[in-house]
């Protein structure tokens, strides 16, 4: 057995775990972590730029 969970498994507990929080917030949640691993992928890039 693997010591690994699915991702469908993982954001299910986490829903089990926030019952309270709506669809919309969760919509939120997701777009908020999409622009910040945007946002970090650019910096890397800009870095990698700068110092060549």
């Amino acid at each position: 057995m693997s010591q690994y969970s699915r991702w469908t498994e993982v954001k299910r507990r986490m829903r089990e775990n926030q019952p309270e929080a709506s669809d919309a917030e969760w919509e939120s949640r997701k777009q908020t972590a999409r622009k910040a691993t945007e946002a970090y992928v650019a910096g890397h890039r800009l870095r990698e730029i700068r110092s060549r």
